[in-house]
């Protein structure tokens, strides 16, 4: 584990939780009107929760069905249970849960491997909705995962998912994956 990371994991996510999370209602503003329609009324996994501050923008904006976090580090599920939210502790780095809609909202950045972790997504998942910050000053210095630039995301969700919808919205990407069946 990689200082920044040990650090975020144990100091920065105890004591204050997702605290860039508060700020990202815009962002949603801004994913809202661009939600597929068959995106909607979905069993959605958040794979990487975090504190479920953006569980609960996921929930609301896609009108979830149902919606259950998982995360790894149990500082951030107390915090999410505490928003009410059903979660289960996960290292989507290790491996993935099967379901309906998987949504990685600034968290795949977390994940050691990007390209097997989206793959696996693809496997287990027919609908995949991701929104991921790109490398910037901030993202380099104080993230504890590892955004990719614009370009390597890009080169990564054409090799995992092939054929996608993509949006910027500032430094993030937002991308909605359906699963086609090959006939």
């Amino acid at each position: 584990m990689r200082m920044r990371e040990w650090i975020a994991e144990n100091i920065g996510y105890r004591f204050f939780g997702c605290l860039y999370n508060k700020s990202h209602d815009h962002i949603f503003d801004f994913i809202e009107p661009k939600i597929p329609k068959d995106f909607l009324h979905r069993n959605i996994f958040d794979l990487g929760c975090g504190d479920g501050t953006n569980t609960v923008r996921v929930q609301k904006l896609f009108k979830a069905n149902e919606i259950v976090g998982y995360d790894h580090n149990n500082f951030l599920l107390k915090r999410a249970r505490k928003k009410g939210l059903k979660v289960k502790k996960f290292d989507f780095s290790k491996s993935l849960p099967k379901g309906e809609m998987a949504a990685f909202t600034f968290s795949l950045h977390h994940a050691f491997d990007k390209e097997k972790t989206l793959k696996t997504a693809v496997k287990k998942f027919k609908y995949i909705f991701i929104c991921e910050p790109c490398l910037d000053l901030y993202h380099w210095l104080f993230d504890g995962g590892e955004p990719l630039p614009k370009e390597k995301w890009i080169l990564l969700f054409d090799e995992a998912l092939k054929k996608y919808l993509i949006y910027q919205y500032k430094n993030n990407l937002i991308v909605f994956y359906k699963k086609v069946k090959r006939g």
